[in-house]
């Protein structure tokens, strides 16, 4: 009898284990043309936010169409921060002004906007828990 508990306990802990990873869609939108390419990276701490050497995920995908996905598979659940710009001029970074304000199109999630700087974490923050769609407009 004790096996038999045993091998539905372990059952069920491998279900709940499979169960902790899930698709996110990033619909993006807010580019006039298809030239360039979409740069996303994901952080899943405010300790790690805004550094590249630190992202958790990262994608580049170059857009079919005028508003387009990009999909991160079995992503483990979690909280979030989404970052993304649009490379223009393909030279795989955001280039920036003199004063240091983006001249390429970026954006966060829940569209979150940052006073003289980037948007916070707590502000660009969500909690990554099921097969989820959000979507991020560059500006």
């Amino acid at each position: 009898m004790k096996k038999i508990v045993f091998i539905i306990l372990i059952f069920l802990s491998a279900r709940l284990m499979a169960q902790s990873a899930h698709d996110l869609t990033i619909k993006v939108n807010g580019y006039k043309h298809l030239n360039g390419t979409v740069f996303i990276a994901l952080y899943n701490s405010e300790e790690n936010y805004l550094n590249i050497e630190k992202v958790s995920y990262k994608a580049i995908f170059q857009p079919k169409a005028l508003t387009d996905t990009y999909t991160f598979h079995d992503l483990p659940d979690t909280v979030y921060a989404a970052t993304l710009f649009y490379d223009e001029n393909a030279n795989g970074k955001l280039d920036m002004n003199v004063f240091g304000i983006p001249k390429e199109k970026n954006g966060f999630s829940n569209n979150a906007k940052g006073m003289f700087g980037p948007a916070k974490f707590e502000k660009a923050k969500f909690t990554h828990h099921a097969v989820q769609e959000i979507a991020v407009r560059l500006e």
